[in-house]
């Protein structure tokens, strides 16, 4: 990863690395700008990769994997690659997978010659950006065009609770439940 300090002028930036700040990037290098991909807090490939899509899709088929749901149709019913399941093999599982979705797209931004900034970026002007990195260094980045691919936040239902992913991180355990 460049330091900050050795990168400034762009013909365009992109703010936000998930699946459309990627898209937007890799269009615009293909077309031979000199481009870059502002992401906050080590969050390469948005939302999706790291607390949305792929962490919930991934628990999901670790717990069908380690309790041999997908196999018992071949093996029987009491075929299981684990008799105790814990969050850490969850957690462990999660992790693994996402690590490896990140390299993808650092593999894919790299191999188009996507300049890959982490700071969080303000506009100072329409080409213009502040960026700064979590030890609080900045430098500002100029853009003959600035695309804003930062997502959205998921909608909440304020009359009713839902457990977020976020806190898996806190359980100690979880319930089992016999299927």
């Amino acid at each position: 990863m460049p330091r900050l300090e050795d990168v400034a002028d762009f013909e365009v930036v992109v703010i936000g690395s998930g699946p459309g700040g990627q898209k937007a990037a890799i269009a615009a290098a293909k077309l031979e700008k000199r481009v870059a991909v502002v992401e906050r807090r080590n969050m390469i490939g948005g939302v999706c990769i790291n607390t949305g899509t792929i962490p919930s899709k991934t628990l999901r088929e670790a717990v069908l994997y380690l309790t041999g749901l997908n196999q018992r149709e071949m093996y029987g019913q009491s075929y299981r690659v684990k008799d105790e399941i814990t969050v850490g093999d969850l957690g462990i599982r999660t992790q693994h997978v996402i690590g490896r979705e990140i390299d993808v797209i650092r593999s894919q931004l790299a191999r188009n010659h996507v300049t890959v900034l982490m700071g969080s970026a303000r506009f100072v002007d329409a080409h213009t950006l502040d960026v700064v990195d979590e030890a609080g260094r900045g430098v500002k980045v100029t853009a003959d065009k600035i695309i804003v691919a930062t997502g959205t936040r998921p909608a909440r239902a304020e009359s009713y609770k839902v457990a977020a992913l976020d806190a898996m991180n806190k359980l100690r355990r979880v319930a089992r439940f016999e299927l």
